[in-house]
């Protein structure tokens, strides 16, 4: 996964993948087939990652579990590969409907999921993706989420108002 964070799908190289996993090239291609279908595996692994992070949590916080979400999910993006995985899919999926689709699933099954651990509604579901897109944007911008996204939001606000 951190090979295509750093690289993205039409810039990484196999070759980097290969060693990163400790196996050959040519291992790594019957494996997965092609390039994409590594990368397409590799946002499955990042589906997988979120749904244990929100079962997890919700399992802990079942009174409270959309906050206690949140911030499993912060704790999972806070060394930027998933971040960085995710900003690559959204600019592949830009000319690869194939990307486009399977990154349009993978967002749906998650809010499934959350709302089926969770029995949220809609619009509460709507404002936890645009919480999770917020932050993964200030984590991506290099922004401190140890005091959660709105802490990180005003400092961002505070900063440009003493320039």
């Amino acid at each position: 996964m951190r090979v295509f964070a750093d690289h993205g799908l039409t810039t990484a190289s196999i070759q980097k993948v290969a060693d990163r996993m400790g196996v050959s090239q040519p291992y790594v291609f019957r494996l997965f087939g092609s390039k994409r279908n590594l990368f397409l595996a590799c946002l499955d692994e990042l589906e997988a990652r979120i749904g244990q992070v929100l079962q997890q949590e919700a399992g802990v916080h079942p009174a409270e579990p959309l906050p206690a979400m949140r911030a499993g999910f912060r704790t999972l993006i806070a060394d930027g590969v998933v971040t960085g995985l995710w900003l690559q899919a959204c600019a592949a999926a830009r000319s690869d409907e194939v990307v486009a689709a399977h990154c349009r699933a993978l967002v749906g099954r998650v809010l499934q999921h959350a709302g089926r651990l969770s029995s949220a509604g809609p619009q509460e579901l709507r404002g936890t993706l645009a919480l999770g897109a917020l932050v993964v944007m200030l984590q991506a911008l290099g922004m401190d989420l140890s005091e959660g996204s709105q802490a990180a939001v005003d400092s961002l606000r505070e900063a440009e108002a003493t320039s």
